[in-house]
């Protein structure tokens, strides 16, 4: 039986045990931020089913034959401060304590490799196989960061905290032999065998086990760790992985890592740039995310990202949409401030964040761009004001105008049970369907190409990635 969690991570139940896998082939089976959303949400399901009977193990592995490798670099270039670090922190933290506390046994099958977060979820679990030719990688301070996922914790318990100090201090490797004898594994899997069929054979062993003696057994092994007070450590982990994950070495790191991905003196082809475009609720975040998933899956990096930015500037006009500006008594800022702040925010953007991934050969994928500012600021602002504002901006290589009627988009709005933001008005939005059909006057030129996004989302989907198709092989990045 399969049962899908969104495209990177699904729940399979063979007999009484259910196989965890996160599936991103392009990424090495990294996680991203929207794969550990979907993580958090499997836990929770298996909670469900372990209480219901219906689950007696668990597996958790990566397909294609690897574990998990951490962190994915590309997304996690689009956390920009130090609360969006901890919130990253605090999220995965909060699933593999609840990862640990499923009340059945739960083995990480590690084949291949565990890298950095990666080795952290493999320490969440209760027991450990890996491959013979298989190793861990304490990764973390190469990227001049801490764990962040309860690993130092975890591993200090495993190993001691002062062989855990020196694994993580010397970014050790661990192949499978010094992995056994540090009792960071459990077992190895037979040469020639994956860790994924060893994992398999002894979680269906388990399951033949009565289920309330194993869970009375592993109550009894966790209560000690929940005597030294995992959360007062969990908290500190949070804090000073979001401050090294700010500091200038980090940014460094990760720049460095991006060009060894490459051959040395190989200047890649730069990546391309696309822009999704549409009303509230047309869905381009969802179409966003599901043409970064199609293209991953072919090898491609990908950076998906968005406006408002996640930088300072796109942090005060989230305030402003939103209405959340304390200083103003009606809580919004004028009409033509907020386009400038656009403005402003995409330069901000661009350097910081677009260009140096398109730099690098990376695949931008932007959710609204100038064209929203045409779209929106224009209704309020002169038009031809608002696009000169912004004509030196770089050029997208493909813009995806998902259309959808105000009518539509104010249905599915309705379903997010959010507070409306300062453009949501159904007036308001119905003349923006008439700017989004005049953008061509003012964008001439503009790889331009209108999406139909009244079907359903996997049809939408497969448009966006026919357009993406046919216009990667002509196009030359503009700019």
């Amino acid at each position: 039986m399969s049962d899908p969690h969104g495209p990177e991570v699904r729940l399979e139940l063979v007999g009484q045990v259910a196989l965890l896998i996160v599936e991103r082939p392009g990424a090495c089976n990294a996680l991203a931020r929207s794969t550990m959303v979907s993580l958090g949400e499997v836990v929770n399901e298996l909670d469900h089913r372990v209480n219901a009977g219906l689950v007696r193990a668990v597996v958790f592995m990566g397909a294609s034959g690897r574990f998990v490798a951490g962190g994915d670099v590309i997304d996690l270039l689009n956390v920009k401060s130090e609360v969006a670090a901890q919130e990253l922190s605090r999220g995965m933290q909060d699933t593999l304590r609840r990862l640990a506390a499923l009340s059945c046994p739960v083995i990480a099958a590690i084949d291949a490799y565990a890298i950095g977060g990666g080795v952290e979820v493999a320490l969440a679990c209760d027991l450990r196989v890996i491959a013979a030719d298989a190793f861990l990688h304490f990764k973390h301070v190469d990227l001049a960061l801490t764990t962040a996922w309860g690993g130092q914790r975890r591993l200090a318990a495993l190993v001691g905290p002062q062989r855990a100090l020196r694994l993580l201090w010397d970014a050790a490797k661990v192949y499978a032999e010094d992995a056994l004898r540090l009792d960071l594994v459990d077992r190895i899997a037979a040469p020639g065998e994956s860790a994924e069929a060893c994992a398999r054979a002894w979680a269906t062993s388990l399951a033949q086990r009565p289920p309330h003696v194993l869970a009375a057994m592993k109550r009894l092994s966790r209560r000690s760790e929940s005597e030294v007070d995992p959360g007062a450590i969990d908290r500190l982990e949070r804090s000073i992985f979001s401050a090294a994950w700010m500091h200038s070495d980090h940014d460094a790191a990760v720049q460095h890592l991006l060009s060894e991905r490459r051959p040395r003196g190989v200047v890649p082809p730069r990546g391309r740039f696309v822009v999704f475009e549409g009303l509230d609720g047309a869905g381009t975040t969802t179409q966003m995310h599901l043409l970064a998933t199609a293209l991953r899956s072919r090898g491609q990096e990908v950076l998906t990202t968005g406006e408002p930015s996640g930088g300072p500037i796109g942090r005060l006009l989230r305030e402003a949409l939103g209405s959340r500006i304390a200083e103003r008594t009606d809580g919004r800022f004028p009409a033509a401030s907020i386009a400038l702040l656009f403005a402003a925010d995409r330069h901000d953007h661009l350097k910081h964040e677009i260009e140096p991934a398109l730099d690098a050969g990376i695949t931008v994928i932007c959710d609204r761009f100038d064209y929203s500012s045409l779209a929106y600021q224009g209704q309020e602002n002169d038009p031809d004001w608002v696009s000169t504002i912004n004509r030196s901006l770089l050029r997208p290589d493909l813009v995806l105008l998902v259309q959808v009627t105000a009518e539509v988009a104010a249905s599915r709005r309705a379903t997010r049970n959010s507070v409306p933001e300062i453009y949501e008005v159904d007036d308001f939005q119905r003349r923006v369907v008439l700017a989004y059909a005049d953008i061509a006057r003012h964008r001439e030129g503009d790889p331009i190409v209108t999406i139909d996004g009244e079907r359903d989302r996997a049809e939408v989907g497969r448009s966006c990635l026919e357009a993406f198709d046919a216009r990667l092989v002509s196009l030359k990045p503009m700019g």
